[in-house]
């Protein structure tokens, strides 16, 4: 059972949006590459609560992709509370969902993936993004 504060129960109303819970299984990527495994917790159209490991280190600004859907989110960390991780989503981006090539042509793909430098993420429309 977990127990709130008085901060975070004053902190959560102050939110601009309402949040969804969520339990969405996520990877964080850093930008040199690497991702850690976390889960998103909650969300709303500016933000996050993500859960990581206390003893892992996050930079300011990384980007998580959720498992099963679409898009990916550039964030910026807010807060931090143990394996809690607040972030502060500043762009979202659909992720290309072509399908996969015969394997005669996953070479040439892969080629012109690296010579892009890896982003595979497009702008959406909007930042504000139904979720």
């Amino acid at each position: 059972m977990t127990t709130e504060t008085a901060a975070d129960i004053m902190f959560r109303n102050v939110r601009r949006e309402e949040r969804k819970e969520t339990n969405w299984i996520a990877k964080i990527r850093l930008f040199d590459g690497s991702e850690i495994a976390t889960s998103v917790k909650d969300i709303s159209a500016s933000g996050a609560r993500l859960a990581v490991p206390e003893s892992m280190e996050l930079p300011e600004r990384f980007m998580f992709r959720v498992i099963g859907h679409d898009f990916v989110c550039a964030v910026k960390v807010a807060w931090r509370r143990g394996s809690q991780v607040g972030v502060r989503i500043e762009r979202v981006g659909k992720l290309d969902t072509k399908t996969v090539k015969p394997q005669q042509e996953e070479a040439p793909a892969a080629a012109e993936t690296k010579e892009t430098g890896g982003d595979m993420m497009r702008r959406r429309g909007s930042r504000i993004s139904q979720f």
